[in-house]
């Protein structure tokens, strides 16, 4: 099994993706950059729970740092026995809208994104309205997800 991964420095929580995996529980610490602390939110579940499609033999995990302070949120991801990855993003599942990009995440580019406090804070109180899913050309509705939580 290959695992790719593309990381940046102070960046937590876990995500899982097509099977069950078990998350993280990992710590964030603030820099000096980013006084106040980072929130964190969890991601885990069966693929079958967010609809059809994706990869059967993909998995993956991601690590994400929510920053009120800078209205930011990080992304680290890690994933395996999937095509080469093209975007990344947390959605809303009521209706799939995309909420936060994290393409740069998974392609090289920036690993941070533009987030409202407003989005923080409902990423943070409600997660289980969100999930993230890391999208190829061979799946291009996405290739591994999972919902966040706690």
């Amino acid at each position: 099994m290959t695992t790719k991964s593309l990381t940046t420095p102070s960046v937590a929580v876990a995500f899982t993706t097509a099977l069950l995996l078990a998350g993280s529980g990992a710590a964030v610490t603030s820099s000096a950059a980013d006084p106040a602390p980072a929130r964190l939110v969890t991601v885990k579940t069966l693929q079958a729970q967010l609809g059809p499609g994706g990869d059967p033999d993909g998995s993956g995990e991601a690590h994400f740092r929510l920053i009120m302070s800078t209205s930011r949120v990080c992304a680290n991801v890690e994933w395996s026995n999937i095509g080469t990855p093209d975007a990344a993003h947390i959605h809303k599942v009521k209706d799939g809208s995309i909420v936060v990009d994290l393409t740069g995440s998974v392609t090289g580019g920036k690993h941070c994104a533009h987030a409202s406090k407003a989005l923080i804070t409902r990423l943070l109180d409600h997660p289980r309205r969100y999930y993230f899913n890391v999208h190829n050309a061979t799946y291009p509705a996405g290739a591994i997800q999972g919902p966040l939580h706690h």
